[in-house]
Parts: C-alpha cells; structure tokens; sequence
C-alpha cells in the first residue's frame, strides 16, 4: 500500500444499527441497573454497512433494512462502483460477522476475487477494525430519534453518514419502499391473521379444562 498508493485501496468494512429511540452512549448509573430512557413510539431501526478507506481517501456507505447476506451484497455492488470509478485493486478487512461467512457471501467474493482481496480479522478482535469507531462518532451526532417520518429518519441517516468526511464518499440509499411505509417486513400479500382451513403437521393440544360448575 505504502509502495504504490495510487494502485491499491485498503478499506475497513463494518456494520451497525441505527434506531429511532433515542441512543444510550457512554453514561452514569448505579451497578446492576440497565439505564432507560423513556420514548414515544415504536422503535424502528435500519442498517448501515459500510467500510473506510484507511489513508482517507473516502468510503463506501450503503443503508439498507437487514443485516443478512442480501445486504452485504448490496455492499459489494456499490464497492463495484467504486472500482470501476477508480480502477484501484481493493483490500478488504472483514470480520467473522454471519453475513460475511456465508455460502452466498463467499460466492460474492469469490466472483470479484481478480481486483478485491479479502483479510480476515481474528475472532473477536472490534479493536484491530478503524470502522468501529467511526459508528460511535455517527451515533453521537445524527439525531435522526428526532425525525418525524421514517423517510426524515434515513435522510439524517444519510446526512450523517456524509458528514464522517473523506476525498471520495459513495453514499446509497437502499431502504426499501415498505419500511418508508411502517412495515417491518417485506409484505407478502396475504391477508393478516391464519389462513382458513390451515392446519398444523403436530395438532395443538387443547388447554381446555373441566372445571366443576358453581353450586
């Protein structure tokens, strides 16, 4: 990296959460006491991953709605981008995360394999990773707890995102038209509730009882 700057990139990849209650960082309470917040609503939250470039030269940040390998691909489509942009040979510190170890993540990588070069952090290892600092300094400054709509809600999210600053920053905007809505799933079409005429493979046992009748 040192040796030919201009041809090699070294990115740090994470992934966070970031919700619409308000966010507990570092505080004062007695020992034994989860410390709580009171806050209106139902809580909604949505997922970053992201990576850093170590020399400073950008980041890549995509916000979806999940943290399972769908997402993490949607990651590397945008750091496809990017290459393509800058025509530089990536290296990629990642961690032991699910996402990134699964089959279909593997295969991802694998495709890419001529121009991204993966380096695999040792377990439990947060420190060796420049990513997770950076979550602490966005939780700190996005306010997005205090957004009226979920659509405000992932713009602050954004707009926080492009405040961590950097030569090149690619940005995407991946949250679903189905969380803008207040659905925490992707809906399926079927009516709510059990389908008439379902049926268990095991019967539910009954819970009814035969009490004696007042006398």
């Amino acid at each position: 990296m040192q040796a030919d700057p201009e041809r090699y990139e070294l990115h740090h990849q994470d992934e966070t959460h970031l919700e619409t209650n308000p966010y507990l960082g570092r505080v004062w309470h007695r020992k034994g006491i989860q410390p709580v917040v009171p806050a209106a609503g139902t809580n909604r939250r949505v997922t970053v991953f992201g990576s850093v470039e170590v020399f400073g030269r950008g980041r890549v940040e995509v916000v979806c709605a999940g943290q399972d390998s769908a997402s993490f691909a949607r990651y590397l489509v945008a750091l496809d981008a990017r290459h393509e942009a800058l025509r530089k040979e990536i290296y990629l510190v990642l961690d032991n995360g699910p996402c990134h170890r699964s089959k279909v993540s593997q295969a991802n990588l694998k495709q890419r394999e001529d121009w991204l070069h993966v380096v695999w952090l040792s377990r439990y290892s947060p420190e060796l990773n420049n990513k997770e600092r950076e979550w602490r300094y966005l939780k700190r400054d996005t306010r997005s707890h205090l957004a009226r709509t979920l659509r405000a809600f992932v713009d602050e999210v954004t707009a926080g995102l492009g405040r961590l600053g950097g030569e090149r920053c690619d940005l995407v905007d991946e949250v679903p038209q189905w969380f803008i809505d207040g659905h925490r799933h992707a809906p399926t079409g079927r009516k709510p509730g059990r389908p008439i005429g379902a049926k268990d493979a095991k019967p539910r046992a009954s819970k009814r009882q035969n009490l004696e009748a007042a006398t």
